[in-house]
């Protein structure tokens, strides 16, 4: 396949870390732009944070 694992992107499910780290969120990326991604959590709004914050689902 030549879509890799680890790739994210737009729309791409994830799990997200947020606030002091221990909590993780689910959510969809909204938008990627260079290293940085912005995940829409639905009614709580966004987050914008790096890939090591990120779980792909």
């Amino acid at each position: 396949m030549a879509h890799e694992q680890d790739s994210l992107a737009v729309r791409t499910p994830v799990q997200v870390r947020v606030g002091d780290g221990h909590l993780w969120r689910f959510g969809r990326i909204a938008k990627v732009d260079g290293d940085r991604y912005v995940v829409d959590l639905g009614a709580d709004g966004t987050v914008t944070t790096t890939r090591n914050n990120i779980r792909r689902l």
